[in-house]
């Protein structure tokens, strides 16, 4: 009878240690559990942002760029974006995200054309002297990957996200403004300035005449892919980011059906070949950005 009671004292006292062994367990994974000091460390985050994009648009034409067809695009851009983590044990990053864009820029030049009643007479005629400017809205979804450099330079909540991907830009409207201003001229005296004139033309159009070059028609690229690389800068809840963008499509182009011609050879005969009469491209490949935003 005591040996029997001395039994069941010490399996009491046994199921009393595992539950207190457990408990402890309980207490300790529970102390481990990761808890995000700043909203970039949670498993998914979103963020607006604000930003100024630089595009450098450039026309080419038999290898030849006229100045007064190379522009310089300025945009406002609002953007959101959202960042899931897709790897356990290390903080990297899937970005996707929808960016709205609008550009504007005058050309890089002016175009002067002067006519004359007579040659060599340059007191007479008329001078032409027009301005372009491009105004255009697009819409671009990124997508990339990133990598946190958390608490960077030894500073709390700073965090540094490089990351790389591509992109597809949906050009909805880009239309080609053109003022043109014409004076008068009569032994050297103005006789007549006509009114400045303006007109706009739509450079997503097929339409002949209705193009970066008046003499071919010009269709912009509806979509353009490119690449993309950058960093984000992550400060408690705000965002400094810097990026670099290169389209792999151009925006537009033109290239006409070969032909037959002729070169002139050294001796002052022609020799036959064939060429393309007209081949032209607008690249707008160098894109630069900007931005500023709010995480949440």
């Amino acid at each position: 009878m005591p040996a029997a009671l001395l039994l069941c004292l010490s399996l009491g006292a046994y199921a009393q240690d595992e539950d207190v062994s457990e408990d402890a367990v309980a207490e300790d994974e529970a102390g481990e559990v990761f808890v995000p000091s700043t909203p970039t460390e949670k498993k998914f985050f979103q963020r607006v942002q604000l930003g100024f994009q630089g595009t450098n648009v450039k026309y080419t034409n038999f290898g030849q760029s006229p100045d007064y067809n190379n522009y310089f695009l300025k945009g406002v851009s609002l953007g959101w974006m959202g960042d899931f983590k897709i790897a356990k044990n290390y903080p990297i990053y899937f970005e996707i995200g929808a960016t709205f864009t609008y550009h504007t820029g005058l050309s890089k030049g002016d175009s002067i054309y002067r006519y004359h009643d007579e040659p060599g007479d340059l007191g007479d005629g008329e001078y032409t002297k027009r301005h372009y400017r491009i105004q255009a809205f697009s819409v671009t979804i990124p997508v990339s990957v990133s990598y946190q450099f958390r608490d960077a330079f030894n500073v709390e909540d700073f965090t540094l996200a490089p990351y790389a991907g591509v992109y597809f830009r949906f050009n909805a409207v880009c239309n080609r403004w053109e003022t043109k201003a014409t004076t008068h001229y009569f032994d050297g005296a103005v006789t007549a300035v006509d009114p400045i004139a303006r007109q706009s033309k739509s450079l997503m159009s097929d339409e002949r005449n209705d193009g970066w070059w008046e003499h071919k028609p010009h269709k912009g690229t509806l979509v353009q892919p490119g690449v993309q690389i950058g960093v984000n800068a992550f400060y408690k809840n705000y965002t400094f980011g810097l990026a670099y963008m290169y389209d792999l499509v151009p925006f537009a182009g033109h290239k006409s059906s070969p032909v037959l011609t002729s070169k002139t050879t050294k001796e002052g005969g022609n020799l036959p070949s064939i060429g393309t009469n007209c081949d032209e491209k607008v690249s707008t490949s160098h894109n630069f950005a900007i931005t500023v935003g709010y995480v949440f």
